[in-house]
């Protein structure tokens, strides 16, 4: 079993990440406003604004994807998935885990192709500010790595839980229910998840 130590650890570098993510967006808005008000009122640019904007909500999404994965909150079509005996939602639960997990592994590994590509011919941008494209995609590939190995390490535990608590998959693993939903908004902190893995 994946020691609830490091599920926590995973969480926590996971929330760093969204909110390293969260500041990249807030960063991107001012420099943006920054741009409209040099363009309209005094004739000048900041230059790039727009390629900047382009890496920046590119690697968001994978900085925030395993702390999505870890608050359940990737959409899932459940409309007849509630109507399944319970021993089936628990195996296709931890089936999600495990498919998410060959989805990530898929993609972290042709994102480090890609980037071991652009290391091998030294790829620019023919854009103004003439960006090294390994940068930001060093930054996607280290976003997409932590995700397949948080999925990884999620669907290890929900493989573990199937076999000795298998009613535990669908409270870690499953679709949140309404009340969950309205909990969270409540109460950010969801202690009954971290109080399960303790």
């Amino acid at each position: 079993m994946p020691d609830p130590r490091i599920l926590r650890a995973f969480e926590h570098v996971s929330v760093a990440l969204a909110l390293v993510a969260g500041v990249a967006i807030a960063l991107l808005a001012v420099l943006i406003t920054i741009d409209i008000v040099g363009r309209d009122f005094f004739g000048v640019s900041v230059q790039g604004t727009d390629e900047i904007g382009g890496y920046v909500l590119a690697v968001v999404g994978e900085l925030c994807m395993a702390l999505t994965l870890m608050r359940r909150g990737h959409p899932r079509i459940d409309l007849f998935f509630r109507i399944f005996p319970q021993g089936l939602r628990n195996g296709l639960n931890a089936l999600a885990q495990i498919t998410i997990a060959g989805f990530a592994i898929f993609m972290a590994w042709h994102a480090w192709g890609e980037l071991q590509t652009t290391l091998r011919f030294g790829a620019i941008t023919n854009t103004p500010l003439q960006t090294p494209l390994w940068v930001p995609q060093a930054i996607w590939v280290a976003g997409m790595g932590f995700f397949a190995l948080t999925a990884c390490l999620t669907s290890a535990h929900a493989l573990y839980l199937l076999v000795t608590d298998p009613a535990a998959v669908s409270r870690f693993y499953g679709s949140p229910t309404v009340d969950e939903e309205v909990g969270h908004y409540v109460d950010p902190v969801d202690a009954e998840r971290t109080d399960a893995r303790d």
